[in-house]
């Protein structure tokens, strides 16, 4: 029997019974539907997900800390630390473009020419690769001269004469639970003052013996010849409060025996940690055990993106789970339907056979049957899915995502091929079973 002759039959029987086609459509559409929108829904949420965290936590950038274990006044920690020498070397590992070294010199006091202080964390650092990073200037740009210094967002806020912030601070040692007093400090930590360009001194105090103040000892003038803007993926309100200044690690080295941190050669330096990019997240764990290799601790954020995957991956299965089913429940209507449709055209089977059907050719007219019903239903269900995503952005309850709900294309192969193959499924034992009608009895009993 041709193709063409075996799909006309199977679409005419189909044409009698509309209601029972219909029913057997609406389980068929409704489990396709199921499984194309678990997998639109899953890949669009987890694809907005995945941008917020690449927003928040990048995923092309490693932390690299210093690896501590053992004695550290020892060989092990020395071993460990994260050196000059180590920074040259990082820098020209395969698939890495910039590292952003940092050392945390100490919170100290800055102070303008014209008596404003500001309590701020001064960090040596790589100037140059700031920009790699996301740092953008508000105002000027990088120096390489050693008595330059950039501001960052939040270190412009705050600043307030020595003798207001004495007294005030004094009114709220006096007075811990005065609210005036708190929102008064808060309304003058708002204040921005115009650092760009500015001289200012950093300043530290001193303890001497047994806790003893001793005498504060200040840097040389350092002029602000950058002030930078709130970096992407941050709040203005929280980098208000965000109080840092940078220097190039040789100001560093330079300032550190000023304000008494330790002073010595550049070469001699140790950084509390590195900020390494790559050229692309797959090649992050490469780059990580060639750290390891230098005795580095590493951490990335990609433990963070697989977990998001794993969580997403889950909830497709779910999904997934629940169309599939509603098709197992539709293939039983289509079972039941085929099943009462074969007892029902047990005569047509038995003139069929005596007019030269063979087996095969009665069981292929039923199975075709039930698989037109399967692609019925997954035709039904494609239209379905459109209709149901329409409705979700309408409702906007994906207004807000980077990402909008489509139906992805890919999909809907897939809605189909299960709905086909459900529809096949439930037809073979009733193709099997009218095969097998005796077809001289049929047609003496009539």
């Amino acid at each position: 029997m041709k193709m063409m002759d075996l799909m006309r039959l199977a679409w005419g029987q189909i044409w009698r019974r509309k209601i029972v086609t219909l029913l057997c459509m609406v389980g068929l559409s409704i489990g396709c539907t199921s499984i194309i929108l678990a997998i639109s829904i899953s890949a669009a949420q987890q694809a907005n997900s995945l941008a917020e965290l690449n927003r928040n936590f990048k995923m092309d950038e490693i932390t690299v800390m210093p690896r501590t274990a053992g004695d550290e006044s020892g060989e092990a920690f020395n071993r460990g630390a994260i050196t000059m020498q180590k920074l040259d070397i990082i820098r020209k590992l395969p698939h890495v473009t910039a590292v952003l070294p940092q050392m945390n010199l100490s919170q100290v006091e800055l102070s303008t020419l014209d008596g404003k202080i500001s309590n701020v964390q001064l960090i040596g650092t790589d100037l140059t690769a700031l920009s790699d990073f996301g740092y953008k200037f508000e105002q000027g740009d990088i120096s390489m001269m050693s008595d330059t210094i950039v501001a960052g967002f939040g270190a412009s806020f705050g600043l307030l004469e020595r003798q207001v912030k004495k007294e005030l601070l004094d009114k709220l040692i006096a007075d811990p639970e005065n609210e005036e007093l708190y929102m008064k400090w808060d309304e003058l930590d708002q204040v921005r003052t115009d650092l760009f360009r500015q001289q200012v001194l950093l300043r530290r105090d001193m303890m001497g013996l047994e806790g003893a103040a001793a005498p504060a000892r200040s840097s040389a003038p350092l002029r602000v010849r950058g002030v930078l803007q709130v970096k992407e993926g941050t709040s203005e309100e929280y980098a208000r409060y965000d109080k840092q200044v940078y220097v190039s690690l040789e100001t560093a080295g330079m300032l550190k025996d000023q304000l008494g941190l330790g002073g010595g050669p550049t070469e001699l330096i140790k950084l509390d940690t590195l900020t390494v990019k790559v050229e692309d997240k797959r090649y992050v764990p490469q780059v990580e055990n060639q750290l390891a290799k230098l005795f580095l601790n590493s951490q990335s954020n990609l433990f963070q993106e697989q977990a998001i995957q794993e969580q997403f991956a889950k909830f497709k299965k779910m999904a997934i789970g629940i169309g599939l089913f509603i098709l197992f429940l539709a293939s039983m209507s289509i079972f039941v339907a085929m099943t009462m449709s074969t007892h029902q055209r047990r005569r047509q089977i038995g003139v069929m056979k005596i007019l030269g059907a063979n087996l095969w050719q009665i069981r292929q007219l039923f199975i075709a049957e039930a698989a037109v019903l399967g692609l019925l239903g997954g035709i039904a269900g494609i239209v379905l899915s459109y209709g149901v995503v329409e409705g979700i952005s309408a409702a906007g309850l994906f207004a807000m995502s980077e990402t909008p709900l489509t139906v992805m294309p890919d999909t809907l192969p897939v809605g189909v091929a299960f709905s086909l193959v459900t529809g096949i499924a439930s037809g073979i034992y009733p193709a099997i079973s009218a095969s097998r009608t005796n077809s001289l009895e049929v047609i003496k009993n009539g």
